[in-house]
């Protein structure tokens, strides 16, 4: 690279400073963002599958016990008399009022024209002629009048009616039977209850809609009220027939589901009773009464049911709490403008929005499982899909979350990091700096004194200021200056400097068979304690102090930790971060290896309560403490460091990650050497190779 080498060695250093640093950052930042979402998708995946399965037992359960319940009312005596007593008074209405005047028939034709078709037209946006709607018998009018006309509620309260005061058999009927059937309802959380006679007379309903006292087999025969009915009427007593929802026009065209069951007087069919499904039950069931975030979907989950017609059979999350949201979500997929307008003006998703994505046809097609789709508002979701086993319909169950509620937690870190980054590159750039000026000043003086020896100062010297090649350079030519002058006192000096670095770094043993020349040093003891420790809070106390105040106080607890292991006898091993690692028994074989390091634990203890009170700060202690076998050696060449191996480390290493804060935890192997000296409490059990029980020490 000819541009590279037209470079001062001062910016060639420094270019290769920055390219090493900013590389290895960027490999640790990646490293971290890659494992944090795979993580977060890991444990995101468990949470939803378990969610999913939750809410499809539940919802489950709510049509069993539904069918249960039908089961039970269908047949009790109470019911089997209404439906006697409904029917024949339905049939004696035509007797008692022969014909219905024209007050009563002015008045239900301005019922349909002016509050139930005005009220359709509303939440459809369809224009219907009422006449339509109006019933072509005459009990049906009269009991329509009677029972909605005159009814002093508004519409939707329709049910709190007891009827008319007077001495017709239906209205005897209606005031007997009816508190029994309003309770009913609102009890088991039914939207309507309705009884129809063998001719497919709905010859009672609770909220007295415009279904009531009609035809299941003529106008409405279409009706998915008139196909449940069919069903039931050919069934034996006990069965109970389900139809999906679908738009139901007495309902202001709202959805609508049914459940029907025969009702039998002994072998005799009297009629079938059926109940309109409660939307607001099936919701309140699959989104926990709209607490989605305790049920823990967080800000953007929930769990919906879809219809084999891929359309939802509950109610959309974003549609309950942010309806501007939802509307301009599905606007932006190109959903039809018909359906968002039916779903604004019917106030809910049900049988209106289509979810079409790989999830729910894997679970149409029977399967159960987790995938990343794109959901119904056109966003990137974990979706865990599964079948429903629900007798009558075809239905499937999702739960999901969005990918970028999963994924914050990585985004915020990717942020930090680049920010961190920037400074520090910033910073980076002018240790580079420093650095390479610092790297130079030997070669700088060194030239500066062969200039002077060339002009004939035979008696200069150049200070050595590093200890490197550089430094061997600016000793030859002091050497060639002074000949020998100086030689004994340069190599004394070299290898005092080396004695104190080897101390610094080795065991005692382990450094005078370094000074002996073994490259290559391997040991293995049969019987050694370890000790782990692990210093907590020291995250949160470089965020609290200054950077220099709290390395001080890191220096303090490692400072007093390194002279309470050579008043026990114990060896240091080394310090990482903010674990320390020490052994007993290793490099000089000690009867009471396990008694030092419990002894040198205790003082830990202590040490990290006085620094807490020195400094005024809150750090504790994990201590995990094994004994068994290791092995020590030294690892590296250009920069040796020793280092011991094992179960026993391991398994030391374990203790510590489940060990109470502040406290010493013991293996049983320990507990079997100290049992004479100390006190020791069973706590529970860690998993290594087999699960090990774990004691604490009291002390």
């Amino acid at each position: 690279m000819p541009s590279f080498n037209r470079l001062s060695i001062q910016s060639k250093l420094m270019s290769m400073l920055l390219a090493v640093s900013i590389g290895s950052i960027i490999v640790i930042a990646y490293e971290g963002y890659r494992s944090g979402r795979k993580a977060l998708a890991g444990s995101f995946e468990k949470q939803l599958t378990s969610l999913r399965a939750a809410k499809a037992r539940q919802i489950e359960n709510y049509f069993q016990r539904l069918r249960s319940e039908i089961q039970v009312y269908g047949s009790t005596p109470s019911t089997i008399e209404a439906m006697k007593a409904f029917s024949s008074a339905y049939d004696s209405v035509l007797d008692e009022s022969d014909s219905i005047d024209v007050r009563r028939t002015n008045g239900l034709r301005d019922f349909y024209r002016n509050e139930f078709v005005p009220a359709l037209v509303e939440r459809t946006g369809l224009a219907v002629d009422s006449d339509v709607y109006l019933p072509s018998t005459i009990v049906s009018r009269y009991l329509q009048f009677e029972y909605i006309v005159e009814n002093p509620n508004p519409i939707g309260d329709k049910e709190e009616f007891e009827g008319p005061t007077d001495s017709t058999d239906y209205s005897q009927a209606h005031r007997r039977y009816h508190p029994i059937f309003r309770k009913v309802v609102e009890e088991l959380g039914y939207y309507d209850l309705f009884l129809i006679d063998n001719q497919g007379n709905v010859v009672y309903s609770v909220e007295k809609e415009i279904d009531f006292a009609t035809s299941l087999l003529f106008g409405a025969a279409s009706s998915n009220l008139a196909e449940v009915y069919k069903d039931a009427q050919r069934q034996n007593s006990g069965y109970v027939a389900m139809v999906d929802f679908e738009f139901y026009i007495p309902s202001y065209s709202a959805p609508a589901a049914f459940m029907a069951t025969p009702i039998y007087d002994g072998v005799e069919l009297v009629g079938v009773m059926a109940i309109q499904l409660s939307v607001d039950e099936i919701n309140r069931v699959m989104t926990g009464n709209q607490r989605w975030v305790a049920d823990g979907l967080g800000e953007t989950g929930e769990t919906f049911l879809v219809g084999e017609d891929s359309m939802m059979r509950s109610d959309s999350r974003v549609r309950l709490e942010d309806p501007d949201r939802y509307f301009a979500a599905i606007a932006a997929t190109a959903t039809d403008t018909e359906q968002i307008e039916r779903i604004r003006q019917l106030e809910t998703s049900i049988l209106s929005q289509e979810v079409n994505n790989q999830a729910i046809d894997s679970a149409q097609e029977g399967q159960s499982g987790i995938d990343t789709v794109i959901n119904y508002l056109g966003e990137p979701v974990l979706s865990a899909y599964a079948p429903l086993d629900i007798r009558g319909v075809d239905w499937v169950i999702a739960s999901e979350v969005d990918e970028a509620e999963i994924f914050a937690p990585v985004s915020i870190f990717a942020r930090r990091v680049l920010i961190s980054a920037a400074g520090l590159v910033f910073l980076i750039t002018l240790a580079s700096l420093w650095l390479a000026r610092a790297f130079l000043k030997p070669v700088n003086r060194l030239s500066e004194g062969f200039r002077r020896l060339a002009l004939g100062h035979q008696e200069v010297l150049v200070d050595v200021l590093a200890d490197d090649e550089l430094g061997e350079l600016t000793k030859a030519f002091n050497h060639m200056v002074k000949k020998n002058r100086k030689t004994s006192a340069l190599v004394s000096q070299k290898t005092q400097e080396t004695e104190a670095l080897l101390l610094n770094m080795f065991p005692a043993s382990v450094a005078k068979r370094l000074r002996k020349g073994e490259d290559l040093i391997v040991d293995e003891a049969e019987s050694v304690t370890v000790v782990f420790i692990n210093v907590l809070n020291f995250q949160h106390l470089t965020e609290e102090l200054k950077p220099r105040k709290a390395i001080e106080v890191l220096n303090d607890l490692v400072k007093a930790l390194d002279e309470a292991t050579e008043s026990h006898g114990v060896e240091k091993i080394k310090t990482t971060g903010s674990e320390y690692l020490a052994v007993s028994g290793l490099s000089v074989a000690r009867l009471d290896h396990s008694k030092r390091i419990i002894d040198f634990a205790a003082e830990s203890l202590q040490i990290v309560a006085q620094v807490n009170r020195e400094w005024k700060v809150n750090l504790k202690m994990r201590i995990g403490v094994h004994t068994g076998g290791v092995m020590a050696g030294t690892v590296g060449t250009q920069r040796l460091i020793y280092d011991v191996w094992g179960d026993t480390v391991v398994t030391a290493h374990h203790v510590q990650s489940a060990a109470a804060p502040n406290s010493i935890y013991v293996t049983k192997a320990v507990v079997g050497r100290l049992s004479d000296l100390y006190d020791f409490e069973p706590t529970f059990d860690v998993e290594s190779r087999e699960n090990l029980p774990i004691f604490r020490v009291k002390i």
